[in-house]
């Protein structure tokens, strides 16, 4: 029953970030909507990690056999990379608006746990030859570089690009992670073949266009702006 409760409570608040994560993306950059939002869609995405990560413990300690055991580890996986560009991104703005430094203990852990997480998971699943997991182990360690190199710049040039880029990539995870455990795990829906992939890859198909189109965007705003690339976000 705790578990049943546990998940129900996962699943809601994944969902609900994964419906917020459009109405910061579509609102006008910096105005109160897109704030509040992006707020709500920051709460909503460590409320998933902080109700997933009991589940992936409970699931790896009582897996009846080795594939689920798999599966909790490849949770814990996603948490990470769930929690780490959120993190990030929300450093980046906050020092580009009070003018205090992205880096710190917490920010530099979760990098690097990213960047051990993706390794060790590339690792495994090659082994285990669970090819979906290979495909998303690089997001932890070129998402925990980028931060890393980004926190140690003596300016804070180009933040709103890189907030763009943090979210977005946690955006990809969220839309990845409820389209592969909603249909597997909670639906029962066992895609075979070609199929197996269009979960995994889909996210990934629809974010990184829109991704490339808003770091185009912003770089054409920063070219046809006379302002300095440090700008302050409303607050």
């Amino acid at each position: 029953m705790a578990f049943r409760i546990a998940l129900a409570m996962h699943l809601a608040c994944a969902f609900g970030a994964t419906a917020t994560f459009w109405i910061p993306v579509a609102a006008s950059k910096g105005g109160p909507l897109h704030l509040r939002a992006g707020r709500l869609y920051v709460r909503l995405i460590y409320l998933t990690a902080i109700t997933g990560a009991p589940l992936a413990v409970w699931l790896f300690a009582r897996a009846p056999e080795p594939g689920a055991r798999r599966t909790a580890i490849f949770l814990a996986y996603l948490i990470t990379i769930l929690v780490m560009p959120v993190f990030h991104g929300v450093r980046v703005a906050r020092a580009a608006r009070d003018g205090r430094r992205v880096g710190s203990f917490a920010h530099t852990a979760l990098s690097v746990s990213a960047i051990v997480a993706g390794v060790v998971l590339c690792g495994l699943a090659i082994a285990w030859r669970e090819w979906p997991y290979v495909l998303l182990s690089p997001v932890g360690p070129v998402m925990g570089v980028r931060a890393l190199r980004y926190s140690s710049r003596m300016n804070i040039g180009g933040w709103r690009e890189e907030h763009i880029v943090a979210m977005l990539i946690s955006g990809i995870a969220v839309h990845t992670a409820l389209l592969v455990f909603g249909l597997g795990r909670t639906l029962g829906m066992h895609l075979s073949g070609l199929m197996l992939y269009v979960p995994w890859l889909l996210p990934t198909v629809v974010g990184l266009p829109l991704l490339l189109w808003a770091v185009r965007k912003e770089r054409a705003r920063l070219s046809t702006t006379t302002s300095p690339a440090r700008t302050t976000p409303p607050r």
